[in-house]
């Protein structure tokens, strides 16, 4: 005999139909706000650039430029997904697509240029300004827009149904729609009615997403219920959170859960590494002149070595050697790090004072950028013998080595956050690893431009010492 139906469907006020109305209108008003913004700042950027006279005389060219630009930046900004459902609350993401179609609408303009020899009459500066711009005011605007996504749009624009089959449902949820399942026999596949599934199909028919919350027994039979309701279809598996998968794939044809990535791909890393060695190269050849007079008084203070060399750790947990300029007496130097530098360290000689102070010990850093052991950006490296409260950092938290899955920088997101100087309590630790963990989640090659620029900001700090 055929299994009764035992389910109850707990909607919002309003109607399912009226519902999905409503939340493809929100989606709708997303998207168009979105590449309106992305259109004023495109536009905004090449007409102040149009109107700057620093470097030449008012033409119009930004209009002419604008012109060509926008038209092809909004079909390249749809195929590289720069308004899918992914970026609605991903601000890193959301920016990061938007100034990568910019950028490959700006490339395209110039290739065309170039081989139509049609770029003879436009003033670089002006485009190049323009471009500049509009790559910042589209950064600024899709950040603005994410912060405040669910208030511009007027809600959430996504249908999520939730199922609790056998487990208690929580008195306030964020679903738009909750299923609340009396017996944990009712969605057997092989027993039950296609009336019952054209009832279930009904209720999710509007879904982007429908969520089930069940015990270990019944989720085999929900992957099969969900698999056929053409539905993005999820089970949570409460006991994988401390494996913190990030995907699934296969080995023989036996699933498996992807719990580690490097988190840049070839292209990604390709760009980041070009980034380091421009970066590095500029500055080493600029602060040149700079760098040998610091040697030099480093060398007439005390006869001793320029340079201090300390064992760190660096990218996949491969050991490397930093180099600083000295700042502490010779044979008073800590080659292992045990002991952290305070604000009247008798080690550290007057000069080195000075240095630590401004940031100019770490100068020669960019040569280990250079070789490949740093990057520009990137977490800290510590040295192995770095502890808070007496314990070594690997000791305070479980995750620290997660941290070393990108080079490590010479500066970094906790950095330009105040985190920096001696390690006393395990919270200063802990507040450095939230950073480098957040800073590998969310890279972009924009948001090192933008650490690099905050960077300026904090090279005198307190800390500094």
């Amino acid at each position: 005999m055929e299994e009764v139906q035992a389910w109850h469907v707990m909607p919002s006020a309003e109607s399912s139909s009226h519902r999905s109305s409503s939340k493809a209108m929100l989606r709708l008003r997303m998207y168009l706000m979105m590449l309106l913004g992305d259109i004023i700042a495109i536009s905004a950027g090449f007409l102040l650039a149009s109107n700057l006279h620093i470097f030449h005389e008012d033409n119009g060219q930004g209009l002419d430029q604008m012109a060509l630009l926008v038209p092809l930046f909004v079909p390249i900004a749809l195929l590289m997904r720069a308004y899918s459902p992914a970026i609605m609350h991903e601000r890193w993401t959301s920016i990061g697509r938007a100034t990568n179609a910019f950028a490959m609408s700006t490339a395209v303009i110039m290739l065309v240029a170039f081989f139509l020899k049609a770029s003879e009459g436009w003033s670089r500066s002006t485009f190049v300004a323009g471009v500049l711009l509009s790559g910042l005011f589209i950064a600024v605007l899709r950040y603005l827009f994410v912060r405040h996504s669910s208030a511009l749009v007027g809600g959430e624009p996504y249908e999520v149904v939730v199922v609790y089959d056998g487990v208690p449902a929580p008195a306030v949820s964020s679903a738009s729609c909750t299923i609340l399942v009396e017996s944990g026999e009712v969605f057997n596949p092989s027993r039950l009615s296609p009336a019952t599934y054209d009832r279930f199909a009904e209720v999710i028919q509007y879904a982007d997403r429908v969520v089930v919350q069940c015990p270990p027994e019944r989720r085999q039979i929900w992957a099969l219920t969900l698999k056929g309701a053409n539905v993005q279809g999820e089970v949570i598996a409460p006991e994988m959170t401390e494996l913190s998968p990030i995907g699934v794939a296969r080995q023989d044809g036996t699933p498996t859960l992807i719990v580690s990535r490097g988190p840049l791909g070839l292209k990604d890393r390709i760009i980041k590494r070009l980034f380091d060695i421009a970066v590095a190269g500029s500055v080493l050849f600029l602060l040149a002149p700079l760098l040998v007079i610091v040697a030099l008084v480093i060398y007439l203070q005390d006869r001793g070595p320029v340079f201090f060399v300390q064992t760190r750790v660096g990218r996949s947990n491969r050991l490397f050697h930093i180099l600083k300029f000295r700042s502490m007496y010779v044979g008073r130097s800590d080659a292992v790090g045990s002991r952290s530098a305070s604000r009247d360290d008798d080690r550290i000689t007057p000069f080195g004072r000075f240095i630590r102070a401004t940031s100019i010990d770490e100068m020669p850093q960019l040569i280990n950028v250079l070789k490949g052991d740093m990057s520009i950006v990137g977490p800290r490296p510590h040295a192995l013998g770095s502890t808070a409260e007496n314990l070594l950092f690997w000791h305070i938290d479980e995750r620290y080595w997660h941290r070393h899955a990108i080079k490590p920088g010479l500066t970094g997101l906790a950095q330009v956050r105040g985190y920096r100087g001696a390690t006393h309590r395990k919270s200063d630790l802990v507040n450095r690893l939230q950073s480098d963990l957040e800073y590998l989640d969310k890279w972009t090659i924009w948001r090192d431009v933008l650490i690099l620029i905050r960077t300026f900001g904090v090279v005198l700090h307190k800390n500094a010492y």
